[in-house]
């Protein structure tokens, strides 16, 4: 048997192929899948790693992090949740500054760990700011393990990604909370919409599995045109306590859709691990999840060889490649 190759643009396993006609679920990442974030989540975590270095750090003006670096982190594994993902970026600085006696931007930028030594690292240890805080803080002095604590607080750098997120418009509706440090436009109202809903196919049960709040899914689902044919009982989010690269995220839905056999459409490495994570459960055949990951999230076409390495079952270039696909077939 030989895998399907349409276009250069739509790959399927052949076993897959044969599978897709039994599929009763269709389950979403929301970032990357059903909004385009190349220009929101990640451009918050650039902004709010400068603008807490500078405000609260003292650090002299410049970049920390910029948006072509994400994907370093992405790559590592474990950081599913853009404000752990900065929080690990201004560990980083908060810990060189402390060793190095320097708070000049460019400086820090090139003492070691560099930002791909320290994801490297990350990723050897398995992924996520657990690890990152195991690497880094074991090499420092009590002193300087006491200054960090005064000096890097994860709290306030995801209140700073909110706000910044959100803006003055939405910062009450998304997070419960008028802005505090930022003011302004939000730049969540600048996610273009990707899965269009008329390419969705009948017949199918459909969820959402993503590491957005409850409220932050709500206001991507409702700008695509999703909500109510993707029912809130559907939705498994950051609120429900299981984050993805676990398996259990992925139990989770099932236990809500109930599902023979179901594609879970992703835009990252850390979603196709989620169904293999989900698979090491050893849950009944009846409940079988296939993985499909897609081109338009924010490392875009580059991240194809990757999938396909990592063993994807489908890559296609965006999810509506995809559910034309399907609903075509059945």
């Amino acid at each position: 048997m030989r895998d399907i190759d349409l276009s250069n643009d739509l790959f399927i396993k052949q076993p897959v192929l044969n599978l897709l006609p039994q599929l009763d679920a269709l389950v979403f990442d929301v970032d990357g899948v059903i909004v385009d974030v190349s220009g929101t989540f990640r451009v918050v975590i650039c902004q709010a790693a400068e603008l807490y270095g500078e405000r609260f750090l003292g650090f002299e003006p410049g970049p920390l992090l910029r948006v072509t670096e994400v994907e370093l982190f992405k790559a590592a594994g474990g950081f599913n949740n853009d404000w752990d993902l900065c929080s690990a970026v201004v560990l980083l600085y908060v810990v060189k500054s402390l060793t190095s006696h320097s708070r000049q931007s460019t400086t820090l930028r090139e003492v070691s760990p560099t930002l791909a030594e320290y994801t490297e690292e990350i990723g050897r240890r398995g992924g996520g700011l657990a690890a990152a805080e195991e690497y880094l803080v074991h090499g420092l002095t009590p002193d300087q393990r006491r200054e960090l604590s005064s000096r890097w607080t994860p709290r306030l750098i995801t209140q700073i990604c909110e706000e910044l997120y959100a803006g003055d418009d939405h910062c009450v509706q998304l997070y419960g909370r008028e802005p505090e440090h930022v003011h302004g436009p939000g730049l969540c109202e600048q996610e273009p919409v990707l899965l269009r809903p008329e390419t969705l196919p009948a017949g199918r049960k459909l969820g959402v599995l993503t590491g957005r709040t409850r409220e932050e899914t709500r206001f991507a689902l409702g700008r695509a045109g999703l909500i109510g044919l993707i029912p809130e009982a559907h939705w498994v989010t950051h609120d429900d306590g299981v984050k993805k690269p676990e398996g259990r995220a992925l139990w989770e839905v099932y236990t809500r859709l109930n599902f023979k056999l179901a594609l879970y459409v992703g835009d990252t490495l850390d979603d196709l691990r989620t169904v293999g994570n989900y698979r090491t459960l050893k849950v009944s055949d009846h409940a079988k999840v296939l993985s499909g990951l897609v081109l338009t999230g924010p490392a875009g076409v580059a991240n194809r060889q990757t999938f396909l390495e990592r063993g994807a079952e489908i890559v296609a270039p965006d999810v509506n490649a995809i559910l034309t696909y399907l609903k075509h077939q059945r």
